[in-house]
């Protein structure tokens, strides 16, 4: 996938948003009202230019504040929420580990929940209990 970086300017009302690694000579500049306009022209620019399909998979617009002070406080909550989404999934292992460890280990459900936390129910999702093989179906007369 092809990322074109963009540089986004607040003049007036309007974001003007500049488009690297455009062919020579084809338009690089389109503007938006919103910010989120002005992503959403700066991929049809793209599009256009390039003469390809306006589709996610195909390529990437990232778009930045030109501003500095903007730009710097855009990255460090981009950054800050990647470390929650980096700090949650380990959460997830390590309470799936914990509850599967502790229900393998012969506590109740209930139990490893009130150790983690958490509620049976979601030790039962996180450690669901093997079907019981002592426990075989009767067969049913017709």
């Amino acid at each position: 996938m092809t990322t074109h970086k963009a540089t986004a300017e607040r003049q007036g009302r309007l974001w003007v948003v500049r488009i690297d690694g455009l062919p020579e000579g084809e338009q690089n500049v389109t503007q938006g009202l919103t910010w989120t306009e002005a992503h959403e022209n700066a991929r049809e620019l793209v599009s256009l230019v390039l003469d390809i399909e306006d589709d996610p998979a195909a390529y990437t617009v990232d778009l930045i504040p030109a501003d500095p002070a903007m730009f710097e406080v855009v990255r460090e909550a981009e950054q800050a929420d990647t470390a929650v989404q980096e700090a949650e999934k380990r959460r997830r292992v390590a309470m799936t580990r914990a509850a599967q460890t502790l229900v393998g280990l012969g506590l109740t459900q209930a139990e490893a929940g009130r150790m983690l936390g958490v509620t049976h129910q979601r030790i039962a999702q996180l450690a669901p209990k093997a079907p019981n093989k002592s426990t075989k179906k009767k067969a049913v007369a017709a």
